[in-house]
């Protein structure tokens, strides 16, 4: 067995040969029936089950040519696997003993292990062995495909007999292990620990600020309770958790707030404790350090020493720059990005408790009832900029909630109010007050972006049946539009109920028009940002409750309701209403910026130019490029920092040309090439939960696909993780490999570490901003990520969020503006793209899911390449560079750099005072005025039909006096499909056409425009 050569082969062959990732390699000499004993040591749970292949002769691509087709296995356990075969020559043999095929699609595949009974050896071939007659074949070695997916040393387990004199008689006992070497197996001992010869010593050498890490691998024979370690020097004296930490049972949470982490381990459980030591406390330059590990059901104790030598010299960043080192462990708990200082471009909370009122950027509360808002003022105009001198009231009526006891209406007596600030980001109005046989508790908290999160504790005092109705009476004069509720963005309704179901994203519903508008979201008892599972006991109430809209046309109110129905409490039971509101806009569109920062943004697996050309984004207009995930210089998803020096040097020359350079980076999933990763998975749940549902662009799969259960994710997860997560987005690499990612949690540690990266990919790296595709937290990390941007690059950074549409009964039929609403508030812009119908789209759901202009922001079209036409009302063109393509590059230098958008004041339809209409309601027109009195009018048709249509110009709202013509600039396409409006003298059989041919039309003259076309012309004064 010590002759064995464990390496990975010299030459990798194919992931998808169908070979799989491991075998042996034999020699053996011509035979009938040769047999090879394997040692192999394997830790998946069945090996017996599992078939193998044999290769021989001249390798191609790593693998021999020829096969034996004439192979059984004789006997098989986990320890030991003999197999038997016909060797028609003398040589090297290669025995495949994990063979697999990856069906599904690429990016959620299934794995499939070749079986047992699909090896088709001869039958009478088979029948003639006798094991006397066999000759034995010479184990060579044990190679993996690539280093990556080899099991040792760290995952061939010790056997039984082994494991138990490892063990001994104590109820555990304790290994030091190196940061080399991650414990990776939770049920098994790696068999390299036996040639330990003291495994409860480690030592090594740091730098003099290193943050260094190790680990204390805890083997239980019993069920352990409590799992506790204490660190202390030489003198007895205790390391504080800033000197040496154990970052299993100790943290800083996503909050900041700190965690003393209970964790037991079950009997035959192999838990790696990771420690860290900031080397730069320490005082000495040997240092030992004890590590004593107890648990509360056992008087055993088991005590490691790690002994340091320091070098005299430091090392860059404490060693974080060295992801071997996995200093970066630290990150897990660090604070950045936590402050009660309020983010431009909000102004801190102000409130005047004498007159009750509370005031954020653009928007004033009046407070009332439990502290709830009894008035709602917006200072925002039409141009979603702040006026102060015409605010707009929301409500019609306080904000309420009616509470019945037995069938009685009753009302809140308050007993107690006071108010609370934390520091300028928010404030809180507390509430005590009886009602009836209830005590209730009002937490109200107002925030500087103008979400208010309202949490009403409730305690029954004797047993009754209770009712809660939370209404929302809004006026209409003030909201024209509604989301959510699992209805697709568009006119409010007469009316509308969501009745509670756990497969649905129904718990959230805005209301509003550009000048102001109101979500609500129904919570769970705590904080849970994304989905209603599992439902709100009270809101939810076993399918009782149900969300209603109302429009109310005579009284000329929309009333929105949060109804429980009938809630039985016993005496002394509490209970929790919980809901967010969130009043937008946020802030002030930025249409300048806007419309003067063009991007470039390739999808790199449809596109032979894998890495953006920053040559072609220059010749093409742009000013910011975009890198996706799944290029080849960011290849892990969500772990840029393995090619981090390259990064840094495409972003050093794209700033050397003058163009900015954003990262796709976000949470959700994460890489299985993550360094830290057997770290993170030590955590238990607490950053991958164990299983789950996630779905994974599912309207992408092929139709065979999406009848399966689940995919099991890639081969590597299956071999190595083993079981206990869930599969997220896959990628194969430019190099054949395959990036797999796992799930992660809504909210954990892993933040904290994501935002510290965010400021080194900042700071280090170079970058000016984040692309998220999706989001993987909540409106409290988005606040911290644009926090950590403003502090390491003040006024660069941008934000860009991307996602896909929700609205499908697979994803829970969400709204994915209403969902990532709390979001926007801290972005820069959105792209609410993949998977819109551009041309089939209301104007409706154009303006509230797609375009962000009822929420401060402007946004861009993907799906198709939009429709430039529809995407102009809104001031949104196509992503350049995509591959689904569309109309940018052109419509930049023929219309908005020719006229000079960005400096021009933007009419849409819906404002008020838009001086330009058709007359026809299904053609739309928004209007950009520059203060020189150029116009540019941008007409799309929801019409069926090719019409002309009249425009209706007030001449005087634009100070025009004289006669005028309207021009069409040739706006060439980027495509040959987005030809949409086939004119006369145009030849629209020729592959090559163009959006808007060159015309000119008389004041008087009726416009002629095709089904989803349109036009964009220049008023000119004659």
């Amino acid at each position: 067995m010590g002759e064995i050569i464990y390496k990975a082969a010299d030459t990798k062959w194919d992931l998808r040969s169908g070979f799989g990732n491991h075998r042996f390699t034999v020699r053996a000499e011509t035979g009938e029936y040769v047999k090879a004993t394997l040692h192999w040591r394997r830790r998946d749970p069945s090996p017996w089950d599992t078939g193998l292949r044999i290769r021989y002769g001249d390798r191609l691509d790593g693998v021999g040519r020829e096969e034996v087709s004439d192979v059984f296995v004789l006997s098989c356990t986990r320890d030991v696997g003999v197999v038997v075969f016909r060797a028609p020559v003398t040589g090297e043999y290669e025995i495949y003993y994990m063979p697999f095929v990856m069906p599904g699609d690429w990016y959620a595949p299934c794995v499939e292990y070749m079986r047992r009974e699909d090896m088709k050896p001869c039958a009478a071939w088979k029948a003639g062995f006798a094991e006397e007659h066999s000759a034995d074949a010479v184990v060579i070695a044990y190679e993996s495909r690539t280093e990556f997916d080899s099991f040792y040393p760290m995952e061939m387990p010790m056997a039984e007999e082994e494991k138990v004199i490892f063990l001994g008689e104590s109820p555990f006992c304790a290994v030091a292990e190196s940061r080399l070497l991650p414990v990776r197996m939770k049920c098994e001992l790696p068999f390299i620990w036996l040639d330990r010869q003291d495994r409860l010593t480690l030592s090594d050498t740091v730098f003099a600020n290193e943050h260094y890490v190790f680990q204390v691998a805890l083997c239980a024979k019993e069920n352990l309770d409590n799992v506790r370690i204490r660190f202390s020097d030489e003198s007895g004296k205790e390391y504080s958790c800033d000197e040496v930490v154990c970052f299993n049972l100790y943290g800083v949470d996503a909050d900041g707030v700190e965690m003393n982490i209970r964790r037991d381990v079950k009997r035959g459980e192999v838990l790696p404790l990771w420690c860290g030591v900031r080397c730069e406390e320490l005082t000495a330059d040997e240092c030992l350090i004890f590590a004593d590990v107890t648990a509360d059901n056992t008087g055993h104790t088991e005590r490691i020493f790690v002994k340091l030598t320091r070098l005299p010299h430091e090392i860059i960043r404490n060693g974080d720059d060295e992801l071997w080192r996995l200093s970066r462990l630290f990150w897990l708990n660090d604070t950045i990005g936590i402050s009660n200082d309020v983010i431009a471009p909000y102004t801190p909370v102000l409130v005047n408790e004498e007159a009750g009122v509370v005031s954020v950027l653009g928007r004033k509360f009046t407070l009332g009832e439990l502290g709830l808002p009894s008035s709602i003022l917006s200072y925002f105009n039409d141009f979603c900029l702040i006026d102060n001198t015409e605010p707009i009231e929301l409500l019609k009526a306080p904000i309420h909630l009616e509470i019945s006891e037995n069938g009685m209406i009753l009302t809140p007596a308050v007993t107690e109010k006071s108010l609370k600030h934390d520091g300028t980001v928010q404030s809180r109005v507390i509430t005590d007050a009886v009602c009836g046989s209830l005590e209730l508790t009002s937490e109200v908290t107002y925030e500087a972006d103008g979400h208010i999160d309202c949490r009403l504790r409730l305690c029954a005092r004797a047993d009754g049946e209770y009712e809660f109705a939370l209404r929302l009476p809004m006026d209409l004069r003030a909201v024209r539009y509604m989301m959510g509720m699992c209805r697709e963005g568009g006119e409010i309704p007469s009316k509308y109920i969501y009745r509670w179901d756990e497969s649905f994203d129904g718990n959230e519903v805005w209301v509003g028009s550009p000048r102001v508008g109101l979500q609500l979201k129904l919570m769970q008892e705590n904080e849970a940002w994304h989905g209603a599972k599992p439902l709100p006991r009270l809101w939810g109430n076993g399918g009782l409750g149900q969300l209603k809209l109302i429009r109310r046309d005579t009284e000329g109110e929309v009333l929105l309701e949060a109804l429980t129905g009938a809630v039985k409490l016993r005496g002394g039971q509490s209970e929790v209403l919980h809901f967010h509101l969130i009043v937008t806009p946020f802030h002030e569109i930025d249409c300048k910026h806007h419309f003067t920062h063009h991007y470039y943004h390739k999808n790199p697996w449809n596109s032979s130019e894998h890495i953006p050309s920053l040559e072609r984004a220059k010749e093409m207009g742009t000013h910011t490029v975009i890198l996706h995930q799944g290029s080849p210089l960011n290849e892990n998803i969500n772990y840029p920092f393995i090619l981090a020096d390259k990064i840094k040097a495409e972003v050093d020359r794209a700033h050397e040309m003058g163009l900015r350079y954003k990262l796709y980076y976000t949470v959700r999933e994460l890489s299985n090439y993550t360094s830290e990763l057997w770290a993170l998975i030590s955590l238990g749940d607490e950053v991958f939960p164990i299983d789950g549902e996630f779905r994974i662009a599912d309207y992408f799969m092929k139709s065979e696909d999406k009848t399966r259960e689940r995919p099991d994710g890639g081969a590597w997860l299956v071999e190595h993780h083993v079981n206990g997560f869930t599969p997220a987005w896959h990628q194969f690499l430019e190099n054949g490999e395959f990036d797999c990612a796992i799930r992660t949690q809504a909210k954990s540690r892993w933040h904290n570490y994501y935002l510290k990266g965010l400021d080194w990919l900042i700071r280090v790296v170079g970058i000016d901003g984040i692309y998220l595709d999706g989001i993987g937290y909540d409106r409290h990390i988005m606040r911290r990520v644009r926090r950590v941007m403003e502090e390491a690059k003040p006024g660069v950074c941008d934000i860009d969020i991307h996602c896909g549409n929700e609205h499908n009964p697979i994803y829970g039929n969400g709204i994915s503006a209403c969902i990532y609403l709390e979001h926007f508030a801290y972005a820069d812009s959105i792209w609410n793209g993949e998977g819109f119908d551009c041309q089939n789209s209301s104007p409706d759901n154009f303006f509230t899911e797609m375009c962000g202009i009822p929420f401060g922001l402007m946004g861009e079209m993907l799906e198709g390449g939009g429709n430039a036409f529809r995407g102009m009302l809104y001031g949104m063109s196509a992503r350049c560079g995509w591959s689904q393509g569309g109309v940018s590059t052109t419509l930049w230098s023929s219309v908005w750099d020719t006229f000079g958008i960005g400096d021009a004041k933007m009419y849409g339809y819906w404002h008020p005072e838009c001086p330009v209409a058709v007359d026809n309601d299904q053609v739309k027109a928004t209007v950009y005025v520059k203060e020189n009195g150029d116009v540019l009018i941008c007409l799309a048709s929801w019409f069926p039909f090719t019409r002309s249509f009249r425009l209706s110009i007030d001449l005087d709202a634009l100070g025009i006096t004289g006669d005028y013509e309207l021009y069409a600039p040739k706006i060439e396409n980027m495509r040959p499909t987005d030809r949409r409006l086939p004119l006369e003298g145009v030849d629209m059989s020729s592959p090559v056409g163009n959006l808007q041919e060159e015309r000119v039309f008389g004041s008087d003259e009726a416009i002629p425009i095709c089904p989803h076309g349109g036009w964009m012309l220049f008023l000119i004064r004659k």
